[in-house]
């Protein structure tokens, strides 16, 4: 976190510490205007009283994901800002994620960039000026605690963030040059209009005590949720997302395609969700658990559960207009909306989980619609046994 003089904490740079459920400070200063230097002069980091760096550390999934980890850094990362972004909506502060910025700016806070590296940026916080000129950024060559006794690289993964990175100031501004717009896609099948419920009939909880709640399903019920439920799951997760990243309110990189098991109201089969019409539009229908638990990587969740949620993106004129980076944004963008459709999910009192794949598959069985488009992320939903709820 870094951050000016704010009423209870002085200027500094601080790592969060999850174990304590505390900030440690590593430098004192304001050291915003490094940030924004490295943005190019986002305006939403420049005016922020706080900025929030994410970091991904590249052993810390490896040793079980191997260099798919890569992906994980953007699940991950954007489950995090779904919750930090609830909250700050909560709490009535403005936060925007930026992920224009230039790599190596960033790490020099004090990242070792072989095994760890910046991510993304929030602006946290009404507007606040820079009050002076960042002191100069000099290592700090903390120790740390190693993550475990052996730790195996994987240079795919340094490859991938590598070829992602930016460079220069005037990089960053090019790729913000060409943020991504909605495309709206034709239909050709039965169309369903959802039906959410309306904020004054969902429950009560707080953001916190949703968050709280919020855990990763382990074994569904195999039981029906209503189409109000489902509805409610995609409304408030695809609201939109405010990042540097997407040019027009409600835009989106990712499109999602639904296997649908046992809702109340909806056939079973396989649809695409449409979200700027509220509407889904089923591709195909018939009973396809066998094939939803093959396609999550042949478990039995995304077979048990109400819905799988698969999200997809067309990365080729994704890439065209935002080149190597437009890969982070597409997958941060998924892990986001991922973590907002836990929260929509949780909030009824539901469970969720998140998944891996297997990319092809998934691409020909919603396919010919689907066709050309890469898997992003999958999300069960559904009842939890634990619950029963």
């Amino acid at each position: 976190m870094v951050c000016g003089e704010l009423a209870n904490l002085q200027a500094g740079i601080y790592h969060f510490a999850p174990d304590q459920f505390g900030l440690r400070r590593l430098r004192a200063g304001d050291y915003r205007g490094v940030l924004v230097e490295a943005t190019a002069g986002d305006r939403a980091i420049a005016h922020a009283p706080v900025v929030i760096a994410c970091t991904c550390i590249y052993w810390r999934n490896a040793w079980k994901y191997q260099a798919r980890t890569y992906r994980h850094f953007s699940w991950d990362n954007g489950a995090v800002l779904a919750n930090l972004l609830a909250v700050a909506t909560a709490l009535g502060l403005p936060a925007k994620v930026v992920c224009g910025f230039v790599d190596a700016e960033v790490n020099r806070l004090d990242f070792d960039p072989q095994r760890e590296v910046a991510f993304s940026l929030v602006a946290l916080g009404h507007e606040s000026n820079l009050s002076q000129r960042s002191p100069k950024v000099q290592p700090l060559g903390l120790e740390t605690v190693p993550l475990s006794r052996r730790e195996v690289d994987y240079p795919l993964m340094q490859e991938m963030h590598a070829a992602s990175s930016l460079h220069s100031s005037e990089e960053v501004v090019a790729w913000r040059k060409h943020t991504h717009s909605a495309n709206l896609q034709p239909q050709t099948g039965p169309i369903v209009q959802l039906q959410p419920l309306a904020d004054a009939e969902m429950p009560r909880d707080t953001i916190e005590q949703v968050i709280l709640r919020r855990g990763s399903t382990r074994r569904f019920a195999q039981a029906s949720i209503t189409l109000a439920q489902l509805s409610t799951v995609l409304d408030r997760a695809t609201r939109g997302v405010s990042a540097d990243f997407l040019d027009l309110p409600g835009s989106q990189l990712n499109q999602l395609y639904l296997i649908v098991h046992a809702v109340e109201g909806l056939e079973p089969g396989a649809y695409v969700f449409f979200r700027e019409r509220g509407r889904l539009e089923c591709l195909k229908q018939g009973h396809f658990r066998t094939q939803a638990g093959y396609l999550g990587l042949e478990q039995e969740l995304p077979a048990k559960a109400a819905v799988a949620v698969f999200f997809l993106a067309d990365l080729r004129p994704i890439l065209q207009r935002l080149g190597n980076r437009g890969y982070r944004a597409v997958q941060l963008e998924g892990g986001i909306l991922g973590g907002k459709m836990y929260l929509a999910t949780y909030a009824q009192r539901l469970g969720a989980t998140g998944l891996t794949f297997y990319d092809d598959e998934v691409t020909r069985f919603f396919s010919p619609h689907a066709e050309g488009k890469s898997v992003i992320f999958l999300v069960a939903v559904g009842k939890s046994v634990k619950t029963g709820a």
